[in-house]
């Protein structure tokens, strides 16, 4: 028995990583530190407000993207964390999205020159689905971007953004 746990061993020593993706690659856009400020609103009736976001995006994991987001506005500070993947079977980029509150989303991602559009699926810690669309049109240098949201329960938010110089 214990030549044969010894033998797995060895083997899965020796397995070779595999590369991933090159569509993974598409994320660099979101790795390195971001900088946001924008206005936004909760809910259909609520006020608007303004609020400030820092992101930092990093590689993880041979080739997945984490990026870790606070965000301060309306008297609230959110955390959040989510991992940029790829489907190589769906052929779609992938998030999932974890944040402090206990909300959760995955949303798809696509590329398209300077912009990139996510279709996004929330669960709050309520309990209720919110389907959001985001849209992100970069500059051509991919140092700035500005975005917006719009969700099915009247949530929106407009954002600009500039990305460190490393």
């Amino acid at each position: 028995m214990m030549f044969l746990m010894l033998a797995v061993v060895a083997a899965v020593g020796q397995s070779s990583n595999p590369k991933p993706a090159a569509e993974l690659k598409q994320w660099d856009i979101w790795i390195g530190d971001w900088a946001f400020s924008g206005t936004a609103k909760d809910t259909q009736t609520g006020p608007e407000y303004s609020f400030d976001w820092h992101m930092h995006g990093h590689w993880i994991l041979n080739g997945y993207g984490q990026l870790d987001n606070v965000i301060k506005g309306n008297g609230i500070e959110t955390h959040s964390l989510e991992i940029l993947s790829y489907d190589p079977i769906k052929k779609i980029h992938t998030v999932s999205g974890f944040q402090n509150d206990g909300a959760t989303w995955t949303t798809t991602f696509t590329f398209d020159k300077e912009t990139s559009v996510e279709n996004e699926t929330m669960i709050s810690p309520d309990g209720k689905v919110i389907t959001c669309r985001l849209t992100w049109v970069f500059s051509s240098d991919r140092m700035a971007v500005s975005g917006k949201a719009e969700c099915d329960d009247g949530s929106w938010w407009r954002v600009k953004g500039t990305k460190s110089k490393t």
